[in-house]
């Protein structure tokens, strides 16, 4: 730094104005009622404004000064953020890289406005670099702008302000197809993800946006732009049921990706467990293990990611007829200390894989008491009961959990007590949900059931419907598309060989 610029920022920051400043433990604040309020709201002691309030000034949260000192505490903790220690663990170099010029670019902002010119302009300069290093697309283009700005005003420095005019031009262009490629990418995840298009649909627009994007790859070239363009051209493949496509892809992008820099671990997992779930399902077992081990160095233990790669193996396991090792998998996850956090579908999944282990030990492939000890107890007419949000759906995770009631009734000879009045029910269900592309092997198969609960008074004609059913299940191919999930926790084609031979 130029000493002029010291100069400029000193007669800028005064000492009176450092003492204006409002943080968390300012000297003279200990034991003061901003320091107690923040105290009671971080170890739960208040749930409310009004129970504040009332421990306070003996009022309600309409208080003012009640309102004054809640307002003072927000204050302090919003002037205390531009303090926070990002030499802890929790921050990567690229998130402290991230936290430190947003900082400075807020802090050159301000010298700005203050006339500062000289020490903004420094500031600017030195958070550009690093803006630049780390692929912060965005705030490169802002600072550029901002430089080109200050140096227009300054006609001897003709070549700086040609230097940050290109630069804002080309991170500006940089910045228009991240944002391109960032709209392409939710709005087909708003269709793809929530199921409100077809897959036709959603292949035709998936296929039209990577067409467009994939050609400016390597001249936008940054880990953003890459990020959203390969999974919209996953999306392309899986919509189309192409798995060796999608694997060919993630391949692609991993290649292109790992090794660099500036490259997310979280976006890195989510290409590879794709290709995972690719590879299970395409049965290609010793490349998945592979992946598998690529996704655990990926993936914090007890993290979310963590918990899905776990639920990738239980299927890998089920897929194998490994059985045993499934349910090994299943009680490491659930008993993480961590498993406990897990809610909505994500806690659900695991409550449907319990379901199924209990069926596999009722089909004699697991030890039944083994699995009550490490599942619990398992009452089929009521399994719907224990869902958050999976017993709401029509036709995703929910089909397994109509199935498996009905295999579980079917195998301990209790279909006609539990069922037999569902059976109307069961069809109308089928036609409604099931009959089309991605649920079809699903529909198939619970008419196979049906027909195998009516064996015993159908006779000849409930084997000739079964037979004519298996045929047509071996002739539909498995569909990912659509889906974001195992439907099929154990292969049809398994759990009907298990059930008929029983």
């Amino acid at each position: 730094m130029e000493f002029e610029v010291l100069k400029d920022l000193v007669r800028t920051i005064t000492r009176n104005k450092v003492k204006q400043i409002e943080v968390l433990g300012n000297p003279g604040e200990e034991g003061s009622r901003t320091e107690e309020l923040y105290d009671a709201v971080g170890k739960d002691r208040f749930h409310s404004d009004d129970e504040a309030a009332r421990y306070f000034f003996k009022s309600d949260e309409k208080d003012p000064n009640y309102r004054k000192l809640r307002n003072k505490l927000i204050r302090q903790l919003i002037n205390t953020a531009f303090f926070i220690d990002v030499q802890k663990p929790m921050f990567s170099e690229r998130g402290k890289a991230q936290y430190n010029c947003y900082r400075d670019y807020a802090a050159a902002f301000v010298l700005k406005t203050r006339e500062a010119h000289k020490s903004s302009v420094y500031l600017l300069q030195q958070v550009l670099e690093q803006s630049i290093k780390f692929e912060f697309t965005d705030l490169t283009a802002d600072i550029c702008r901002q430089l080109r700005m200050q140096f227009s005003k300054t006609p001897s420095d003709e070549v700086n302000h040609e230097r940050y005019s290109a630069l804002h031009r080309l991170y500006e262009e940089k910045r228009y197809w991240e944002f391109k490629a960032l709209d392409y990418h939710e709005n087909l995840i708003h269709h793809y993800i929530n199921g409100r298009s077809a897959n036709e649909e959603v292949h035709r627009m998936a296929s039209e946006y990577f067409e467009e994007l994939l050609p400016k790859a390597q001249e936008v070239d940054t880990i953003q732009f890459f990020q959203y363009t390969y999974i919209i051209g996953t999306i392309k493949y899986l919509s189309a049921n192409n798995c060796l496509k999608t694997i060919e892809l993630c391949n692609e992008a991993l290649n292109l990706l790992e090794h660099r820099k500036n490259s997310n671990r979280g976006y890195l997992f989510s290409l590879a467990i794709q290709k995972l779930a690719c590879q299970i399902q395409l049965r290609q077992f010793e490349e998945a293990d592979t992946t598998a081990q690529y996704c655990f160095d990926q993936a914090e233990e007890g993290g979310f990611n963590w918990f899905r790669l776990m639920e990738l193996q239980f299927y890998s396991c089920t897929y194998r007829k490994q059985y045993p090792k499934a349910l090994k998998i299943y009680e490491k996850a659930v008993q993480h200390p961590r498993y406990n956090l897990l809610s909505g579908s994500l806690r659900d999944t695991w409550t449907m894989h319990g379901g199924y282990l209990h069926l596999l030990a009722a089909l004699g492939q697991l030890p039944t008491k083994e699995v009550t000890e490490i599942v619990g107890f398992f009452k089929p007419v009521k399994f719907q009961n224990d869902f958050e949000s999976l017993n709401r759906e029509k036709d995703g995770m929910n089909i397994p959990l109509v199935l498996l009631p009905i295999m579980y009734s079917i195998v301990n000879g209790n279909y006609e007590e539990d069922f037999g009045r569902s059976f109307e029910a069961l069809e109308k269900y089928r036609q409604r949900y099931l009959d089309n592309d991605t649920n079809r092997r699903s529909a198939i198969f619970l008419k196979m059931l049906l027909a195998l609960a009516k064996k015993s008074f159908e006779g000849s004609q409930a084997e000739r419907k079964m037979e004519k059913e298996w045929a047509s299940l071996q002739q539909a191919p498995a569909q990912v598309a659509g889906q974001s999930y195992a439907v099929e926790i154990i292969p049809y084609e398994d759990l009907w060989e298990l059930l008929i031979n029983h």
